[in-house]
């Protein structure tokens, strides 16, 4: 009977310790993150030993801020997953020695410097009441007196408080001095003390999972989720060289994550897609025809500009662009890039840049930089000016088949000859064949608009003014160099039937696109270096006697 109860004893212990061993708890590494523009995937591995038959694991090291409904669970050596449960572990001590040392360190000196504070701030009492005692002494011993103080005793007196109020005002000026610096150290010391806390005190995500399997055996799991706490911004450095050498484009990347998790040296993607919301195909609704009302105003180049049917012009220059490829010198180093480690994927809904280099993307909200893409193109310079707004003559670099360098709608920095020359924003869904840049002014082609009084006249005719207006531009090519140029000026459209305005002088003009709409002149022309070119054109309106224009 004895042997019995032993022998079922002993196998009641194999079966709890059987039992037990099937209860593991194990932490997950964070290999990949695939990054929208909105949101992330990220992907968790864990290694699993299994007991045949059923299992219950619990998983650490995921992010507190996930989508519960995005969870993705596989695993390997066919283990089936038959339940899952997420959870928030808010209460597991994560702080290192070496970490909570430091928080008590920073802690002792911020309650040493309160103490140093509270012994000035008594000396400080103590001489303000000195202070004060010391002026009512003086006032009581000056007032006093039945007779007067004799001028011997006065001035004793009066040289013994200048003193000692020099010298309690000095002290307490000091005491006041410090405090305020031990003030100043004891909020430095309790913000780092916050972000150590902050830093160290991190949620933690808890995947429970049930797992069976069918013989002992090890387990690689694979947990994918999304997470809302990261995303990334595409922006663009363009650089010209010079007008005879192509254009580079580096698209670069700014990525920033606040998942609760520091990622360690993880495989990054980055995704120009956004994870649906709930979205539906939309569908018509019956569309009401109504007067169209243009916006009063709109933020424009160079201040507030009102927008109007006559007053948009949507491009620079309408000759069609014409490139002549320009080849790279052989004498050229070619600095190292992040294209071999960056591979570039494209289908109908998304761009996709898969980096071969781990990256280490803390959790900080901080912005992390990282090169995708080079890219170089030919352009077509040139040189544009519009005297009557500015008489600066521009840079310009035009890029045919822009569509091609499957660029993304971001802002851009742009440099010219080795100079910041500002920031411009790049429109990925604009209709425009050409791409314009603005490269900055060159002063060495100058334009010169002037008015020829001669030409220009008032006449009555009987109850109208007509007024003719004349002006003659002057372009000048200092450049050792022969330029395109693109010369623009504008004349006024009327709007009100009893305002009439006429072009009288084309000249060698070649009209821009809707010139009777917008009023607006072009020129374009190839000048030589050294050259100087003329343009005069001649508008003329006539209005009612008595009214005034806005000329």
């Amino acid at each position: 009977m004895r042997t019995k109860l032993l022998i079922t004893g002993f196998i009641i212990s194999l079966s709890l310790n059987a039992f037990a061993e099937t209860k593991k708890m194990t932490q997950s590494q964070l290999k990949e993150a695939t990054v929208f523009f909105r949101g992330a995937e990220l992907t968790h591995k864990a290694s699993v030993s299994m007991q045949k038959g059923d299992n219950e694991v619990q998983i650490s090291g995921l992010s507190p801020i996930i989508d519960q409904n995005s969870i993705k669970i596989k695993t390997t050596n066919g283990v089936l997953v038959s339940a899952f449960e997420f959870s928030v572990d808010y209460l597991s001590d994560k702080k290192s020695k070496a970490d909570s040392s430091e928080i008590k360190k920073m802690q002792d000196d911020i309650l040493n410097l309160r103490r140093q504070a509270a012994e000035l701030e008594t000396n400080i009492k103590i001489n303000s009441e000195m202070l004060s005692i010391l002026q009512k002494s003086v006032i009581k011993n000056v007032e006093g007196s039945d007779n007067g103080m004799g001028i011997d005793d006065l001035i004793k007196t009066m040289d013994y408080y200048k003193k000692k109020s020099l010298e309690l005002d000095g002290q307490l000026l000091a005491d006041r001095e410090k405090k305020d610096g031990i003030n100043k150290d004891i909020n430095k010391l309790n913000a780092q003390v916050q972000q150590a806390l902050r830093v160290n005190d991190k949620a933690s995500g808890i995947l429970k999972l049930n797992l069976a399997s069918s013989a002992i055996s090890n387990s690689e799991i694979t947990i994918s989720y999304y997470t809302n706490a990261a995303g990334w911004v595409p922006y663009y450095d363009i650089n010209v060289a010079s007008t005879d050498k192509p254009i580079k484009f580096t698209t670069k990347a700014k990525v920033r994550q606040t998942t609760g998790l520091d990622w360690d040296k993880v495989k990054l993607s980055l995704s120009t897609s956004m994870p649906s919301s709930g979205k539906v195909a939309p569908l018509f609704h019956a569309w009401f025809l109504q007067y169209y009302q243009p916006p009063a105003i709109v933020s424009g180049f160079g201040g507030q500009v009102k927008k109007s049917r006559i007053m948009i012009q949507n491009s620079y220059s309408y000759d069609a662009v014409e490139i002549n490829e320009v080849p790279i010198a052989e004498d050229e180093i070619a600095q190292p890039t992040m294209d071999n480690y960056v591979i570039q994927s494209e289908n109908q809904l998304n761009i996709s840049y898969n980096i071969d280099i781990p990256y280490s993307v803390p959790d900080n909200g901080k912005e992390l930089n990282i090169e995708l893409k080079n890219q170089e193109t030919s352009a077509d310079f040139k040189y544009y000016s519009a005297p009557r707004l500015d008489a600066e003559t521009y840079v310009l670099a035009e890029i045919p088949n822009w569509q091609k360098l499957n660029l993304l709608s971001a802002k851009a920095n742009v440099s010219y000859d080795g100079t910041y020359v500002g920031e411009t924003y790049i429109d990925a869904a604009s209709t425009l064949e050409n791409l314009s840049l603005t490269l900055g002014t060159d002063k060495r082609v100058s334009v010169k608009r002037e008015k020829q009084q001669d030409y220009s006249s008032t006449r009555f005719l009987g109850g109208d003014v007509k007024q003719i207006f004349s002006y003659k531009l002057t372009v000048r090519n200092n450049q050792n160099m022969p330029v395109k140029m693109v010369l623009k000026d504008q004349y006024p459209i009327s709007t009100l039937k009893e305002i009439e305005v006429e072009f009288l002088a084309k000249e060698s003009t070649k009209p821009s696109f809707n010139v009777e709409d917008i009023g607006v002149i072009t020129w374009e022309f190839k000048i030589q270096s050294g050259e100087t070119k003329t343009f005069n054109f001649v508008y003329s309106i006539k209005y009612p006697k008595g009214k005034q224009l806005n000329l």
